[in-house]
């Protein structure tokens, strides 16, 4: 399995869509320097205002990496559809997070010198971005695989979703504070708990179609989790790729 999987990346690195992952990432280094040419320098609290951005794109856009323009035509092959579909997720999170980190490393030089970053706690944000944009994705692509580009938007409404939602949460529960806020350590435990909750999604989405429970289960993630409304057009749907 391990060299068949090796035998994949070439043609996969090929046949992925790439150019939404790599305007994003032109469009955040864009706004970095725009930001850092502006004011001179980038402060500690820009600096992770600007990350987090970073992280919401690529998260938003890294779904269009797990679009198969091939998927019905690909059913019957040896290669399982798990290991085709946790391919592109591992090259399309390792795209996003490797595009996260040179616009961190961006925002890094724009540093005034001695300003404090705490890069681990700001990947553990970005990671949970990323995984969460994927997952929305991820199930959309395994029920309506023919929908192309359109169900990749998923991962972008997935992202939307976790904003609104983490918007409204008490002091407590606090996502976003910045670096001198006593409720940073606090914050970002809370990220360590909740950064399971998407890959688990991806192991569901990403599942061999004959796993009728699987596939089941994934239509009722897409209704809460994607956060599309219950008439919305992915809450209520059959898979066609039910045996």
């Amino acid at each position: 399995m391990i060299r068949t999987a090796l035998i994949l990346v070439r043609p996969l690195l090929r046949a992925v869509d790439w150019a939404p992952l790599a305007w994003t990432w032109l469009a955040s280094a864009a706004v970095i320097v725009t930001a850092a040419l502006t004011r001179g320098a980038v402060v500690s609290c820009d600096a992770v205002v600007l990350s987090r951005l970073s992280a919401g794109a690529m998260g938003a856009t890294a779904g269009f990496a797990l679009v198969d323009a091939m998927a019905y035509g690909t059913l019957a092959t040896p290669v399982p559809r798990w290991l085709r579909m946790w391919l592109r997720t591992a090259l399309a999170a390792g795209a996003a997070l490797a595009g996260w980190g040179t616009n961190l490393a961006l925002i890094a030089v724009f540093l005034p010198q001695g300003s404090p970053l705490l890069a681990g706690d700001l990947a553990l944000e970005a990671a949970t971005c990323v995984f969460t944009g994927l997952s929305g994705a991820a199930v959309a692509v395994r029920l309506r695989p023919r929908h192309g580009r359109s169900a990749a938007l998923a991962g972008a409404a997935t992202q939307f979703a976790l904003l609104t939602i983490t918007l409204f949460l008490t002091a407590e529960l606090w996502l976003w504070p910045l670096q001198d806020d006593p409720q940073w350590p606090v914050a970002h435990r809370l990220w360590l708990v909740l950064l399971p909750l998407p890959v688990a999604c991806l192991a569901l989405a990403n599942g061999n179609p004959a796993a009728r429970r699987r596939v089941e289960w994934a239509h009722r993630v897409v209704a809460f989790f994607v956060g599309f409304f219950p008439c919305g057009p992915y809450a209520r749907t059959t898979s066609s790729l039910l045996p």
